[in-house]
């Protein structure tokens, strides 16, 4: 019988660790900011042990789409992670962790008590502010969701589209996502 989570209001990393704490269970929970492999000065947000091995969870803020930088660390975090045999997920701070983003991400069934949408609801970073190499990764991560999640999160960005202007929310790339 899955486990059931409610989680209040939007996702933040305590949040999403607690969830996934419960989930998973103390016994296969590794902790929070655990160093990365190989004696790297880096660290992941939180480790657990499931099916297929070590899953190396980051809850990845707008940071993480608007400086090149941050993009360039966390490509080598994925890398070091491949070669010690870690699985990556990458939560983006624009999606909720629900009953269905738990079995995308990581393949397990919970039942997740969420009353908060995915997308772009409170957040005044928008992808119009990501760089280049953001606006990929935004691109990309969105495309390989589910249907559903994917539409909740272009309606968000219609919506701030429309109280904001489309100029404000989307670069020039993006604008067929809401046309």
């Amino acid at each position: 019988m899955p486990v059931t989570v409610t989680i209040d209001g939007y996702l933040v990393q305590e949040k999403l660790e607690a969830a996934l704490r419960q989930i998973v269970g103390e016994g296969a929970w590794h902790g929070r900011e655990q160093p990365v492999i190989h004696g790297k000065r880096m660290r992941w947000d939180m480790v657990f042990s499931g099916s297929s091995g070590k899953v190396a969870v980051e809850f990845d803020g707008d940071e993480h789409y608007r400086h090149s930088l941050k993009i360039k660390v966390d490509r080598e975090k994925d890398a070091l992670a491949r070669d010690g045999g870690y699985r990556v997920v990458r939560i983006p701070y624009w999606v909720q962790l629900t009953t269905e983003t738990v079995k995308y991400y990581f393949g397990i069934e919970a039942n997740i008590i969420q009353d908060f949408p995915h997308g772009f609801i409170t957040t005044k970073v928008f992808p119009a502010s990501y760089c280049e190499m953001g606006i990929e990764r935004f691109r990309r991560e969105l495309d390989a969701l589910p249907s559903a999640i994917r539409g909740a999160v272009v309606k968000s960005l219609r919506a701030r589209a429309a109280e904001h202007g489309i100029a404000f929310v989307l670069p020039a790339g993006l604008l067929s996502l809401i046309a």
